[in-house]
């Protein structure tokens, strides 16, 4: 029996602990893990209309596995990540996700192999092929790796877990068979991860599609889309679920306005995203940034502000009982912050 464990939650890995990144990448991973443990994981926010995590668990339903059982860290309060359980997908809330995960394989006894994967990462693989390898290469646990080193995948029969230990232990102290994915991958550990996996997936460069229906040649609005018969809208871009382009904007170069969002009169948006339930205001030029709700991060110029005026960006107030009040993406560059904005008028 294949079943399958998703882990949604903070960092996991010791690669820097064990000196096995160098310096400056393990500053920029530092960074990074300290990002989610404080904020909802990159995998699970919305992109071109679907977390990175709902599509995961598309993937690994289409492989025929047996049970797919996921667990989200309560403690970072995510959103939820467009998984809808069923007669073979569980989702479950813990503090420690990977313990509730050990209890869960230990009372199974009818489990005999488990793919376990970490919601960190946008990776192309062919889950039948990482089977065969893990089979042929007879050790209790395998581990996919890229050219950049290891990734939070691995397989592994349920022998490795008899011993008693906790399933994080066994991967951290496991010599796992290497499965080289040959693959797109996108670690999804800065937000401009998340912008490059929008372009990547607006060019045709990964598997990744927009969640709408292609009106014209490289443009994808979503049929609740409204969008004025006087904006412009260049390919390639994507308009998500219930978002409203106002009167003379232009959306344009690999932008992305995510569902329940607003773009008002007269704004550019080049080559940046719109995060899901966000406003932004009239006469605006925005370029090469990420918009969520008040807060605004420029990507040129790593600079992270929190806007005070609700007319110029706000959380939009469409579908606010849908809206988690945490942000998504913690931008932190120590940029210049400004109070929270108040809620202006719709």
């Amino acid at each position: 029996m294949l079943s399958a464990i998703v882990i949604i939650g903070p960092e996991t890995r010791r690669e820097v602990e064990s000196g096995a990144l160098s310096e400056s990448t393990a500053s920029e991973f530092s960074i990074a893990a300290t990002q989610l443990q404080q904020s909802t994981p990159l995998a699970c926010v919305e992109v071109l209309g679907r977390s990175v995590v709902g599509r995961v668990i598309d993937e690994v339903r289409r492989a025929d596995v047996d049970a797919i059982s996921v667990f989200v860290n309560t403690r970072i309060a995510p959103r939820h990540p467009g998984i809808e359980p069923s007669a073979n997908i569980t989702v479950s809330n813990s503090e420690d996700p990977w313990g509730t995960a050990t209890q869960q394989l230990a009372a199974d006894v009818e489990t005999g192999t488990v793919l376990v994967m970490r919601a960190s990462v946008y990776v192309e693989f062919d889950l039948i092929d990482f089977l065969q390898f893990h089979r042929a290469q007879g050790k209790a646990v395998s581990r996919a790796f890229d050219h950049e080193g290891p990734l939070d995948i691995w397989i592994l029969d349920r022998s490795a877990i008899a011993g008693g230990e906790g399933l994080l232990t066994i991967l951290q102290r496991s010599k796992p068979a290497r499965y080289s994915v040959g693959g797109y991958v996108n670690r999804l550990e800065h937000p401009r991860d998340l912008r490059r996996l929008v372009v990547d997936g607006l060019t045709c460069r990964c598997r990744l599609r927009p969640q709408a229906s292609e009106i014209r040649p490289g443009v994808w609005i979503d049929e609740s889309a409204q969008v004025s018969p006087d904006a412009r809208i260049v390919a390639p871009t994507y308009i998500g679920h219930g978002s409203r382009i106002e009167a003379q904007c232009l959306i344009t170069r690999c932008s992305n306005v995510e569902s329940n969002c607003q773009v008002d009169y007269g704004t550019v948006v080049e080559d940046s995203s719109i995060l899901s339930n966000s406003y932004v205001g009239i006469g605006l030029d925005l370029s090469h940034s990420i918009v969520d709700g008040n807060n605004l991060l420029n990507l040129e110029r790593n600079v992270t502000l929190e806007i005070a005026d609700p007319c110029v960006i706000r959380p939009n107030r469409v579908a606010r009982k849908e809206r988690n009040r945490h942000s998504p993406v913690i931008f932190g560059f120590g940029g210049s912050q400004f109070r929270p904005a108040e809620e202006g008028p719709s």
